[in-house]
């Protein structure tokens, strides 16, 4: 996940002497990746990389706090600023609100009620940080909530108060078929056992951790707000994130877990900004329901772990520095420690080897020693297909081939719905199945480039999924290319120049089959066995072929079989025939063979109508041939031709 903030926004947590660049080149060393800097007016934008496991940096605060640990690293002078403490004055008599929680769903729920808001119009400092970070400002109320979001990394919600019935926010899962009209006015079907949260009388109003729904939304007209942030469980938000599409922040950020401990931040940050911003009043205390308090988990290993596994030696109090910089807890007896986890690290810190991770990157991992391997280069493996497959796509690439990579996931309209594998979650209608073929994708990528009008042939080795009974289907390696703009016999002869050059012996058959142009598809064989297949498709008219990678790999030769230079040369001449429409090349070729041992090579090498020029070499391993020695043989190949075919010469 990227997130994109103003340095002037971080200095709001951060006091250092440290330029942009500099920050950016030292946190991209020890910590998140700054992916670019640029300039914006007076200001400078980060754009930074967090990785998906570090939900504690996906705030400004986060990135302040990391920085404040890394910057001194290098010299650079970096301390981390509190947040602000307020000193709001909440009212003796409380509007009523009461949060029915669900522990098995929520972690923590908090809410408070504000009043008498006379300002909508959101500041040009607030709207400038949120559109720079790639959030459109609507108004001040709901531009605040995205504020705090932001800043602290906790999300959070508002709602018209006056809007939700009983002043009740029962939470709790969602039935079938349930459906919700979120603020942005669409409809969604909820999978079953969603978190909501119903307003006591059936009535969904909010999809927590994700979006707020219509029927609650805050608008100029509204007199009061219930500023509400929950933690919720991630693995539900995720799911029912996805499962909807409602791809939101706020779902990015809780379907990773957020820190509940930051809901009292954001909640604090949340009433200033209120009480500053839009001059709101506070009329309630701040409900909280949080049952289970985090109690911080503990790791013990030793130095020599660590030392160990760095391949350098790490003072002890560096060792100790670095992890109390970093807000962990360190307590020693002798060589062992124990290290307390602080609550915005509980997601990722688990191991010891985590410990070591964190004591790595700090130190710097441009610090460690670096060594090149040493001992025994370990053997290849054993029949390992790789080698076969490169070896293929260059043949393939040689022979005007582009290699395409395609989604193994695809629609129902792609397989056969009955057989094919259907996974659970996908990500839409279009990405529902596990192929069983590579045809379907290579004709939309095809068609993708149908701009092109000169010839071009697409190619992939990929996996397809074939069903089987009762069982996860067959993942089998296929090869599988496409021609456009193709000719029959070119894109035959480049099918053809690949099993040449892997030295494979095979032969044609025709065969009819479905989704093929009739008369145009034709079986491969070698030593009778189907290894692949051939035709022209009846949807866009491309030719295509497909193999079975191992098929291949089974029956290929390294080198082609040793054959002695004849000692006496050939006699070469061309013979123009005249075909019926029906007659098949081949048939042709394979009969003057089959006709005269004395024949040495076949080729058709001019055409014109259905006039074909055939190219015939003659020779005799023990003698020169002499003119009426190949006479005798031209004349009987004629002869058998003219009573087979009905041929006629030119």
């Amino acid at each position: 996940m990227n997130i994109q903030i103003l340095h002037s926004w971080l200095l709001e947590y951060l006091d250092t002497n440290a330029s942009p660049a500099k920050i950016g080149e030292y946190l991209s060393l020890c910590g998140p990746s700054v992916e670019k800097i640029e300039k914006k007016g007076n200001d400078w934008l980060y754009d930074i990389e967090v990785t998906t496991n570090r939900v504690d940096m996906m705030s400004v605060y986060g990135i302040a706090r990391e920085a404040a640990v890394i910057l001194p690293q290098f010299g650079a002078k970096a301390t981390l600023k509190p947040f602000h403490s307020i000193k709001s004055q909440f009212p003796k008599t409380s509007l009523p609100l009461t949060i029915k929680s669900n522990d098995k769903l929520v972690k923590r729920t908090m809410g408070v009620i504000l009043t008498d808001i006379k300002n909508w119009k959101t500041p040009d400092w607030m709207k400038t940080r949120l559109e720079a970070s790639g959030i459109r400002s609507l108004n001040a109320v709901i531009d605040i909530t995205n504020y705090v979001m932001t800043e602290v990394g906790h999300p959070t919600h508002v709602f018209d108060y006056d809007l939700i019935k009983s002043h009740t926010l029962l939470i709790r899962e969602s039935k079938k078929q349930e459906k919700v009209i979120t603020l942005d006015n669409k409809v969604y079907t909820l999978p079953i056992g969603s978190i909501v949260i119903d307003d006591g009388t059936g009535t969904i109003i909010d999809l927590p951790g994700i979006m707020g729904t219509k029927n609650t939304v805050v608008n100029d007209d509204t007199k009061q707000v219930l500023f509400f942030i929950d933690n919720n469980d991630p693995i539900k938000i995720r799911k029912t994130s996805m499962t909807t599409g409602i791809r939101t922040v706020a779902a990015t950020l809780n379907e990773k877990g957020v820190d509940a401990e930051l809901a009292r931040i954001a909640m604090l940050r949340g009433i200033e900004l209120f009480q500053e911003v839009t001059g709101a009043t506070l009329a309630s205390k701040i409900y909280d329901h949080y049952s289970k308090p985090y109690t911080a988990k503990t790791i013990t290993l030793s130095k020599s772990f660590i030392d160990e596994r760095l391949g350098v030696e790490v003072s002890k109090n560096r060792v100790e520095q670095i992890l109390t910089d970093l807000d962990f807890g360190v307590k020693w007896n002798k060589d062992n420690f124990t290290v307390s986890v602080p609550s915005i690290r509980a997601q990722d810190v688990a191991i010891a080897e985590d410990v070591v991770e964190e004591v790595a990157r700090i130190y710097g991992y441009h610090n460690l020693p670096s060594e090149l391997m040493t001992g025994k280069i370990p053997e290849p493996l054993s029949d390992a297909p790789f080698p076969f497959e490169i070896h293929t796509k260059r043949i393939l690439q040689g022979l005007s081939g582009v290699e395409t990579y395609t989604m193994s996931l695809v629609s129902g309209k792609e397989v056969d719905p009955k057989s094919a594998l259907k996974i659970r979650n996908p990500l839409g209608s279009d990405n529902e199945y596990m192929r069983t073929s590579l045809a379907p994708s290579l004709m939309k990528a095809a068609k993708e480039n149908n701009g092109e009008k000169d010839p071009f042939h697409l190619f992939e080795m990929a996996n397809v999924y074939l069903p089987k009974k009762k069982d996860l289907p067959e993942e089998k390696m296929m090869l599988a290319g496409i021609f456009a703009n193709t000719g029959f016999r070119h894109a035959k002869g480049i099918v053809e120049s690949l099993l040449d050059q892997l030295h494979i012996e095979y032969v044609f058959e025709i065969e009819d089959a479905m989704y093929y142009v009739p008369n145009t598809r034709l079986k491969i064989l070698s030593s009778k066995k189907e290894i692949g297949r051939f035709g022209q498709l009846e949807n866009g008219g491309f030719y295509y072929y497909q193999f079975g990678i191992e098929d291949l790999r089974k029956i290929y030769k390294q080198m082609p079989t040793y054959v002695q230079i004849p000692k006496y040369p050939a006699q070469v001449e061309d013979i123009t025939l005249k075909l019926h429409e029906r007659i098949k090349v081949g048939d042709i070729i394979k009969t003057i063979y089959t006709n005269s041992s004395l024949v040495s090579s076949v080729e058709l090498t001019d055409m014109y109508e259905n006039a074909y020029t055939f190219r015939i070499s003659y020779q005799d391993l023990e003698k020169t041939l002499t003119d009426k020695e190949v006479e005798e043989v031209r004349t009987k190949i004629l002869g058998e031709l003219k009573k087979k075919f009905g041929v006629t010469i030119k």
